[in-house]
This record gives C-alpha cells, structure tokens and sequence, in this order.
C-alpha cells in the first residue's frame, strides 16, 4: 500500500524535526515495513508516524522553554551547564515517578491533623522528623517514609536524617539517593528497600555521604 503524499510530508518534516539516534532507528523500522501491503502493517506504520510527530512536538517545547531561560539569564550558560542541570531535570522526574510525594496538606490528614495546617509538615521538617525536598515552588514529602496504615512516619526516618543534615547534606540529595541503585547492598538495591533494616540503611548512608561531604 502506497502511502499518500501528504503523510509522506509529513514523515520528512518529523525526521528533519527530531534528529536523535532513537528516531532514526524507528525511522528505518518504519522505511522497513512501508513495503509491506498489509493493513495491519499500514496501521503500525501510522502509529510510529505518530510517535515520531508527537517526540519532534515534545523536543521543540522543550527547546522553546529551555531558550526563554536561558536569554532571562544576564550571564552566558555554557552547553555543560544546561546538559547539566537537563540531566538533573530527567533524573527528578524519574525518581517521582518511582518515589511518589504527599503534599503538606495530604501530609497532615494522613498524621491525622487538619488538612487546612501546612504548618504541620513543614515544622516537622524543620525539626528533623520529616524528610522533605523543594521542587517546582513547593515542598514534597516522600511517601516511603510515612507508615501509612498507621498515620506515622518511619522512626528510621529521624535517624537518616539526623546522620546527614550532621554532615550537611541536602535533603533533596537523601531523596535521591533513596531512589538509586547502591553498591552498599548486596544485591544492588536501593536504599529505600531497606527501611525495615534500620541499621543496614544508616551503615550505608553513612559509608555513602561520609566519603563524599
């Protein structure tokens, strides 16, 4: 089945559009099986074409917020700062995708205050028994840390962060630690699979940020 012309267009326009190797290896997917007469086939074909439009549409957003950015900054950012501070951006949304969050207000009905008191979660970080981490103009709580049967928040969780705010270490830093892959452990997991080990999880967090901060 021959493609028509307008969605022969439209694939030239996606591919000049969004030139990574992940496109080009579907691109060659696509050129592959367009020789194919099935519908079934043709049908696919529509949907990688669709893929491939809906990532150029995604990359030229992102192209477009990355510029209002960087021209509000009166000082010049170098292409290392901005795969930088991109590779972070990425790294964040993975982990909040893998480690939800609870609002200050999600955080204080579960603790069984009033909904309405942001305070409560916020005094509690600031006391040291709350693990929290600033994103996106507001404050995020980690809902691994909280017993959420119960309405309390891990005990384990006062001591984590009492050995790394003792070497000044950031929260957002201990939150992203939580989410990664450690040597620490046998079995390469991630700390936060070890809360229940109270003194496994304190061991390797001290070996981690001792030897860092």
């Amino acid at each position: 089945m021959v493609a028509p012309r307008r969605a022969v267009l439209r694939k030239k326009k996606a591919k000049t559009a969004y030139r990574t190797a992940e496109t080009a290896q579907v691109l060659h997917m696509f050129a592959k099986s367009s020789t194919d007469t099935t519908v079934k086939e043709a049908s696919g074909n529509a949907n990688v074409e669709a893929w491939i439009l809906k990532r150029a549409e995604s990359e030229a957003k992102s192209i477009s917020a990355l510029g209002v950015a960087i021209a509000a900054n009166p000082e010049p950012a170098s292409p290392e700062l901005a795969r930088s501070l991109q590779a972070e951006e990425n790294w964040w949304r993975k982990i909040e995708r893998e480690l939800p969050s609870l609002s200050s207000t999600e955080v204080a009905e579960m603790l069984g205050g009033n909904p309405n008191n942001r305070n409560l979660a916020s005094s509690q970080r600031a006391a040291g028994k709350l693990l929290g981490y600033a994103r996106r103009h507001a404050i995020r709580y980690p809902r691994f840390q909280f017993d959420m049967h119960r309405g309390t928040v891990l005990p384990v969780i006062a001591e984590l962060l009492a050995l790394t705010r003792g070497l000044n270490v950031p929260d957002e830093d201990v939150v992203l630690w939580m989410g990664t892959h450690s040597s620490a452990f046998a079995d390469q997991g991630m700390p936060v699979d070890y809360l229940k080990d109270p003194e496994r999880l304190l061991a390797a967090a001290e070996d981690h940020f001792g030897a860092i901060w």
